[in-house]
């Protein structure tokens, strides 16, 4: 078994190594737009707070929501000067006095200067928002819950120092999603979890299933001819860049939104086994498979209701305007825009399903048999020669006779046999005494 281990802990290492490469090539010279203005040529951001609000009468503005207002806002800004402007308010309830906002001030054709909200200051409560989630890992996840933010720090770090860049600077999206996929999971889970059997059953069985995830999006990319062009995001981020492979960018973002949910997945199935090992030292890869087996399709059940629920809150608003639409429903589920959410679900619905069989069947054959188990983890049991505590045997009961008892060793023969007859004289004999 630790030769089994040893042969998967080649097979991560080298997925490693290619990925590291693939990240040092792909790495791009240069980031791009990091001295670019925040809000363009000739407009200036200041900080702000609002003084004073008044209601104008509303002015009939076509393709603004219902119950939006024109309001006249006061706003003191941080270098002292204090301006007022109008400002159309398209909730109706966003702006407040004293609230926090970024007002940017442009230049207008006309050579004067115009003013207005360019946002909302959000610091403050995101920080809040910060601590409560520090607080809530670190009081649960203690030590682990340490490493685990140290994982999701080196995952913010690569994402935004390589994976953004890369793709701004025209590296291929596939290539660098893939890439850095492969590297944040194994820093990450090996970080998280440590250099353990179970961690590395989780490693080898997210990267089977992202390469199953990786081959059917593009399969399907190419099958529904998505050319990526349904997303806003992805036009302005390929003109900004000067031309991106928009195919290939959303390929990129099945790939990462992937990673998220199979190696939490991955990682529950390996130790499920670990722990059925725990708990039965003689269970065989066969009792363990089928064990974590039933754990994991209820959590593969769960875990897809929960894909499907968290693309359709962030398309809410979609699923609303297209219920609205006169258009039929086949016609809706085929356009572009909706085929891209269906493709990305039941693609990703597929690896995940895939990767339950392949992550629980690599921790069963790395659990090995009883007698040959490494200890690297509490779910662990200790390896063969080492010291453990002798086990009580069983003791075979007949009706012939009465079991033995459990009796002290320096017990007389005649506290032996008053307790024997004791027992006869209540009809104790039938069953083991209270000491076993």
């Amino acid at each position: 078994m630790r030769r089994a281990h040893g042969a998967l802990l080649v097979l991560v290492a080298l997925a490693c190594a290619a990925a590291t490469a693939g990240v040092v090539w792909l790495w791009p010279a240069t980031t791009p737009g990091a001295d670019a203005p925040v809000a363009g040529d000739g407009v200036t951001v200041h900080d702000g707070t609002l003084t004073a609000i008044e209601q104008l009468e509303d002015s009939d503005i076509a393709g603004l929501a219902p119950g939006a207002r024109t309001l006249q806002l006061t706003a003191l800004l941080s270098d002292g000067r204090e301006v007022g402007f109008e400002m159309v308010d398209e909730t109706g309830d966003t702006f407040a006095v004293g609230q926090r906002v970024r007002v940017a001030e442009a230049e207008s054709p006309d050579g004067g200067t115009t003013f207005y909200v360019n946002d909302i200051q959000r610091g403050r409560p995101l920080l809040v928002l910060a601590a409560v989630f520090l607080f809530v890992v670190l009081a649960f996840g203690r030590w682990q819950g340490v490493r685990a933010l140290i994982g999701l720090a080196l995952t913010l770090g690569v994402v935004v120092r390589y994976v953004v860049p890369a793709v701004l600077t025209g590296r291929d999206p596939v290539l660098v999603a893939m890439s850095a996929a492969v590297v944040i999971m194994v820093v990450t889970l090996y970080l998280t979890h440590g250099l353990r059997r179970k961690t590395t059953a989780a490693v080898v069985g997210t990267i089977a299933a992202l390469g199953i995830t990786v081959g059917l999006s593009w399969l399907f990319i190419q099958l529904t001819v998505l050319t990526g062009l349904s997303s806003e995001e992805a036009r302005l981020a390929s003109v900004q860049a000067g031309g991106l492979s928009l195919r290939g960018l959303l390929l990129a973002g099945i790939i990462i939104g992937a990673l998220g949910v199979l190696d939490d997945v991955t990682m529950a199935q390996a130790s499920t086994v670990f722990e059925l090992r725990r708990t039965d030292p003689a269970a065989g890869f066969s009792a363990l498979f089928a064990g974590a087996m039933s754990v994991g399709r209820d959590h593969v059940a769960a875990t897809i209701n929960t894909l499907f629920l968290a693309y359709a809150g962030a398309s809410l608003p979609l699923l609303i305007l297209f219920s609205s639409s006169p258009d039929p429903l086949p016609m809706i589920v085929s356009s572009e825009i909706v085929a891209v959410e269906i493709v990305r679900t039941l693609v990703g619905s597929i690896g995940l399903v895939a990767s339950v069989p392949v992550t629980t069947a690599l921790a069963a054959w790395l659990a090995g048999e009883p007698e040959d188990v490494v200890a690297l983890d509490d779910a662990d049991v200790p390896v063969e020669g080492e010291h453990q505590r002798p086990r009580r045997r069983q003791r075979s009961v007949t009706t012939d006779e009465p079991p033995p008892f459990d009796i002290d060793a320096d017990a007389d023969d005649a506290d032996l046999e008053w307790e024997r007859r004791l027992r006869e004289s209540y009809g104790l004999h039938r069953g083991p005494s209270a000491r076993d």
